[in-house]
């Protein structure tokens, strides 16, 4: 950590190194990435043989766009009929799991976002875990994100979960989902919850989010809605951050700094 954080007590240093070891990284971290490609090898250059290059294959077709609004399985077109979505968090809560109108049929169940308005913080995640039942993100990588929020000092009742989808989806394609309406509808679920903080895993979804056309979707760090705006922290999925010391140590450090802590 910077020298701009070295006011950290001990307890604030323990708890980062016990949400680390919560995702199995019981191993010294450095200050030089490494070992974050698939191919590299402890060989050094000099001693690397020379290999023949390939020829390029050639470049493959683009896929044709999805259609407007495409049918997802188990997911139903949200539509632009904006004025019909529940207005009171409450009422979306409910509206989100128990609406027949919306993602009525699928495989897996509608999980309830959690949390209550106003919150410290609000994490927006892809889309339910496979293993969730009545409780979201339940499993393996809401452990992670729960280490991670005991490292931080912050109680689960200080924070917001949601997710892009209601259920877990098996291989969604973003940007079917995106053509199906869940961007806009995300867009204002966190309008609703209108948290002090925002925090967006995974970089499929955060170009889901309303954004200037001439805005990188990569770089946004404010979430703007009608009634204001809420400073947005983009990072990578969850499972990314769990697999990747290196991921989740540059993590913590973009949280010291998003955070003022």
């Amino acid at each position: 950590m910077g020298a701009e954080h070295s006011s950290l007590s001990a307890a604030d240093i323990a708890a980062a190194f016990d949400w680390w070891k919560l995702a199995g990284a019981d191993v010294h971290v450095v200050d030089e990435a490494s070992g974050w490609l698939d191919g590299e090898t402890g060989t050094s250059p000099q001693h690397a043989t020379a290999q023949p290059q390939a020829k390029a294959p050639p470049p493959k077709p683009k896929p044709p766009a999805p259609a407007p609004h495409a049918a997802l399985p188990g997911l139903s077109p949200v539509g632009s009929e904006t004025d019909t979505w529940p207005t009171e968090l409450a009422e979306f809560q409910r509206w989100w799991v128990e609406d027949e109108n919306f993602a009525a049929q699928g495989a897996f169940p509608r999980i309830a976002p959690r949390g209550s308005a106003d919150s410290e913080l609000l994490v927006l995640l892809p889309q339910p875990e496979e293993t969730d039942g009545d409780r979201l993100f339940s499993g393996p990588q809401g452990a992670l994100l729960n280490g991670f929020l005991r490292a931080a000092g912050l109680d689960e009742e200080q924070v917001y979960f949601a997710s892009i989808l209601p259920r877990h989806t098996l291989r969604p394609d973003w940007s079917e989902v995106e053509a199906a309406g869940y961007g806009r509808l995300a867009a204002h679920h966190v309008a609703l919850a209108a948290p002090k903080r925002l925090i967006v895993f995974g970089r499929d979804i955060l170009s889901l989010l309303p954004h200037e056309s001439a805005q990188d979707s990569a770089n946004l760090r404010i979430f703007n809605h009608e009634s204001g705006s809420i400073p947005l922290l983009p990072a990578r999925d969850v499972a990314n951050l769990g697999r990747r010391p290196g991921f989740r140590a540059r993590f913590w450090q973009q949280w010291l700094d998003f955070s003022g802590s």
